[in-house]
């Protein structure tokens, strides 16, 4: 369950997981937007043969140390750049410049990792010479040399253009010929890149961990359970249980997990990718393996010109039905007794115990279609708006909750005005909701959304629109139209676009901030961007965040800002 809700939701590794020998599969924009691929070299060139529980790559010196020269610049940290680069420099003389640096665990027979450092070497005496300051390394014969490190012993194996490096002599033993071809995929645009085979761990450490994390959860319920009424510890107790079955599942169903981080001067960005794949035929296989044939319901193009824009789609599985009723049962009984504890009217409490009731099927009866999508967007030009969409079962019943509750508003004399099926627009009904501020109302807070909330709600047959700010009719139209325009998207877990400087220019409109100010004042170049990405893969799905160079800068300028306005510089 872990793997999949990284994947899925804000995705990780149990069902929206990605990476392995895999022929990475297109995946469309979001909202409304081109094709693109996720190219991550070496999801789909890594190899899961051999007994290799970790592989590790690091770019060629010669691209690595200007990618990090580069990030120190923008974070305001070049002047020591130099001191790394000339520090490195001093001790990788005979090192190939041009080649990755590899890495290797395995594990003994005792289950003890031993770790295998590969280096490309180009000049082997060159490089022991430059190693004299720390010892003189013995040559045992065979191209087999030890080095006394402190209290430890180095173990160094010279074959061919290589030179394998382990604190274990008999790691060395398993070293392979040629690492270079599979490294130099992994190291193709990432400076850092590791891949866990999971596979490769013995049963009896799975077990353990397994059994360990077991002891944890039953800690952790013993902890809290003096604070909690016998509702909530049972509550906890089941949904504790399902989540550790779960999480059981998707380790043991894991083939492997890659991490991946690339530094791009020329794009001026840096990226962060991650991914899983799962067992053959395992569960969590066949559930990603249906969303490659999913469509999206919400494909309108909500504008990645907005501030924030942002969309998941969370797979259902029909045999996960039954845990997820159990948790939403589970989680009414704690959430009605609060309710009962919080209202003394037993008619007051009753009724609010329907309307839940009802807007909790609403919800279970979407997740039964296999699959719910939900989209947000924050505009703040002319005026910040917001907007969220979220795929249902049926709008229409949701429709009918709202009017009940404009019903009892107007009997209980809310100061609130509410205009049901004040229109139709793209097949959807649509409703407004003003609500007053109160008199005595932050400031901030009206200079924002004005004298009166306005809410705009649009209730189609499978989707419902809930859009708030000064705009909310017109956006959410907007959104209206540019759903209707294209129906033929793919759907995709997750994909978010944030755009810092329109954020900071907002907060900064609202109130003055030398924090922000700093900020703002280092993005005089653009580049503001925090972007994810999630695509589908044979057996598992892989996640990309790309930071753009002004978010650093911008970072950077705000930490300056801060120390200065408390007297650090």
């Amino acid at each position: 369950m872990r793997f999949r809700r990284l994947a899925i939701a804000g995705m990780s590794a149990a069902s929206f997981l990605g990476s392995g020998a895999l022929v990475c599969m297109p995946t469309c924009n979001v909202f409304g937007q081109d094709t693109k691929v996720l190219e991550i070299p070496g999801f789909e060139t890594s190899s899961t043969e051999g007994t290799d529980v970790v592989t590790l790559s690091i770019a060629p010196l010669d691209r690595l140390l200007p990618d990090i020269t580069h990030m120190m610049r923008i974070s305001g940290a070049g002047a020591q750049s130099g001191l790394i680069t000339g520090a490195v420099n001093g001790y990788t003389s005979g090192i190939d410049r041009a080649r990755p640096i590899g890495g290797f665990v395995k594990l003994s027979s005792a289950g003890l990792p031993m770790g295998v450092l590969a280096l490309p070497i180009s000049d082997l005496d060159e490089f022991l010479g430059g190693l004299e300051l720390f010892g003189e390394a013995e040559d045992l014969g065979e191209g087999l040399y030890s080095m006394n490190l402190g209290p430890n012993t180095l173990f160094a194996q010279h074959k061919g253009d290589w030179l394998f490096v382990s604190t274990a002599e008999e790691a060395l033993e398993g070293a392979p010929e040629n690492p270079g071809s599979r490294i130099e995929k992994m190291a193709a645009k990432n400076d850092l890149m590791f891949e866990v085979n999971v596979q490769n761990i013995p049963d009896e450490l799975v077990d353990l961990l397994t059994s360990q994390m077991r002891t944890g959860f039953e800690q952790a319920m013993e902890a809290q359970s003096g604070d909690l009424s016998d509702a909530e510890i049972e509550a906890n107790r089941v949904q504790g249980e399902q989540a550790m079955k779960s999480l059981e599942e998707a380790i043991t169903d894991t083939d492997r997990f890659v991490f991946g981080l690339g530094i791009h001067p020329k794009d001026k960005n840096m990226t962060i990718d991650f991914g899983a794949q799962m067992v053959e035929g395992s569960r969590y296989a066949k559930q990603l393996g249906s969303m490659k044939t999913m469509m999206s319901k919400l494909s309108g193009h909500i504008s990645e010109s907005n501030a924030i824009s942002a969309k998941t789609m969370t797979l259902f599985a029909p045999e996960d039905a039954a845990q997820m009723q159990t948790s939403v049962d589970q989680g009414k009984k704690v959430l009605y007794s609060q309710i009962d504890d919080q209202i003394d009217n037993p008619a007051v409490s009753a009724k609010v115990k329907e309307y839940l009731d009802r807007l909790i099927k609403i919800l279970t009866e979407s997740s039964s279609e296999g699959a719910v999508e939900a989209a947000i967007s924050v505009s703040i030009d002319p005026s910040l708006n917001a907007i969220a969409a979220f795929s249902l079962a049926d709008g229409a019943k949701v429709e009918a909750l709202a009017q009940d509750l404009a019903n009892e508003a107007t009997n209980a004399g809310a100061p609130i005005s509410v205009k049901l099926m004040s229109g139709k627009h793209q097949g959807a009904n649509l409703h407004n909701i003003s609500v007053p501020l109160p008199y005595n109302a932050d400031d901030k807070l009206r200079k924002i959304v004005g004298d009166d909330v306005k809410i705009a709600i649009a209730t189609a047959p499978k989707a419902v629109y809930l859009s708030v700010g000064k705009t909310a009719e017109t956006s959410l139209k907007s959104a209206l139209d540019a759903n209707a325009g294209d129906k033929k998207i793919a759907g995709v877990p997750a994909r978010m676009r944030l755009s810092l400087s329109q954020i900071l220019n907002f907060v900064q409109s609202i109130e003055s901030n030398p924090v922000v100010d700093g900020m703002l004042s280092s993005l005089n170049n653009g580049e503001d961007m925090i972007m994810y990405d999630t695509q589908i893969i044979e057996r598992g799905g892989v996640n990309r965040i790309t930071i753009q160079d002004g978010v650093i800068k911008a970072a950077a300028g705000g930490a300056r800002a801060g120390m200065a306005g408390q007297g650090g510089f």
